[in-house]
């Protein structure tokens, strides 16, 4: 009898819970599709809508999960070959899976690309104990990560986005911190390596899992990044791409399964149509007027740029972008070549995107007494 009573309340708090995840999500949908388009080199946001809405990323957050794995290999507190074990904790994790068994040793490498690929829930959390030890202390790096790097709409309580089985802790976020997170990620080319791959098969008899990102082979340039999906988030998509020279991130949060693919793909295509790559000035090209040298050899010098200046911007702003340039009168004799003079910069608006240090371009001498005589009596000019 007793054991029958357990059973029943085990079945009653099961009910109250589904309760609660489907009020939840439910409400989650009836939300407008976030969306937001970044160039990842300028961080300048080129679109956006409700763009700060707290929702579930789903999946996507586990782009966090890599960026902290290769940021791992980097500090070199593991490679991509440190063997990894699964637990019965990753084996017995639901959702899109690729199927890891409890005893199981995988390296790290075929794990990451279990996640960035087939978006597989157990190898999220194998690494997260492997790597971290447990699933709490992988979640409390994640959210410090999340912190520093300004996500501040963003609260971690998974480390592969499924719904909470309390339906309360649902992991949250918004389309412009995953675009902030996705840009990080992009600071390694080595994860694009991952999350670029088209299909994936953990065992040799396995059949391929394509890449669950459908903009991978359908659209030119589009290497990365993540797709999501639980009730509550609806169909979510980080992308990146790249053209002449650009890189953007396009997030959409909340769409439906067809339409999250081809509405990232339209942002992204207008995207590119709004910026181009500008480069003003060049590493050694003169700059300004040429400066006078008091008590010189010669009565002037030329200025040149150290580095070069170049930047995206948008076609509308093109007209409203000014070179600043802050350089001396007059210099006093001697001058020496590559010796720093002035600065220039690129501004729109108030805002600077980029600048580089004036230097002197030639050696000028100061003017002796002998020399001085000599103009003074007419022999030199």
């Amino acid at each position: 009898m007793r054991r029958s009573l357990l059973y029943s309340r085990v079945l009653v708090f099961i009910a109250v819970a589904s309760a609660g995840v489907c009020a939840f999500a439910q409400s989650m949908t009836e939300l407008p599709v976030s969306y937001i388009c970044i160039e990842v080199e300028t961080g300048l946001v080129l679109m956006e809508e409700h763009a700060d809405v707290v929702r579930p990323p789903a999946s996507m957050l586990k782009m966090m999960q890599m960026l902290l794995v290769e940021e791992g290999v980097q500090a070199g507190k593991w490679t991509y070959d440190t063997p990894v074990s699964v637990s019965a904790l990753a084996e017995s994790t639901g959702g899109s899976q690729v199927f890891l068994a409890r005893g199981e040793t995988w390296p790290l490498r075929t794990l990451m690309e279990a996640i960035a690929v087939a978006s597989a829930n157990d190898a999220s959390v194998a690494v997260a104990e492997g790597l971290w030890g447990s699933v709490d202390a992988c979640l409390a790096a994640m959210n410090q990560r999340a912190a520093e790097l300004g996500m501040a709409d963003t609260l971690f309580h998974s480390v592969n986005g499924l719904p909470p089985s309390d339906g309360k802790s649902f992991d949250m976020s918004t389309a412009r911190d995953m675009a902030i997170l996705g840009r990080a990620l992009l600071y390694y080319p080595r994860l694009i390596e991952f999350t670029q791959i088209e299909s994936f098969s953990l065992r040799p008899d396995n059949s391929p899992r394509s890449n669950t990102n459908r903009l991978i082979t359908r659209m030119p340039g589009c290497d990365g990044l993540k797709t999501g999906y639980i009730r509550a988030a609806g169909f979510c998509l980080t992308a990146t791409a790249h053209r002449n020279g650009i890189r953007l991130i396009a997030v959409v949060m909340g769409s439906d399964r067809t339409g999250r693919f081809d509405h990232t793909q339209e942002i992204l295509e207008e995207g590119f149509d709004m910026v181009q790559r500008v480069a003003p000035v060049r590493a050694g090209a003169t700059i300004g007027r040429p400066v006078a040298v008091v008590r010189g050899l010669a009565p002037d010098v030329t200025l040149v740029a150290q580095d070069d200046i170049q930047t995206v911007i948008r076609h509308v702003d093109l007209e409203q972008v000014m070179l600043e340039i802050t350089a001396p009168t007059e210099l006093e004799a001697p001058v020496e070549a590559g010796a720093e003079a002035g600065k220039v910069r690129l501004v729109l608006h108030d805002n600077v995107l980029g600048e580089t240090t004036l230097v002197i371009a030639e050696a000028v001498e100061r003017k002796r007494l002998k020399h001085r005589l000599r103009a003074f009596i007419g022999l030199e000019p």
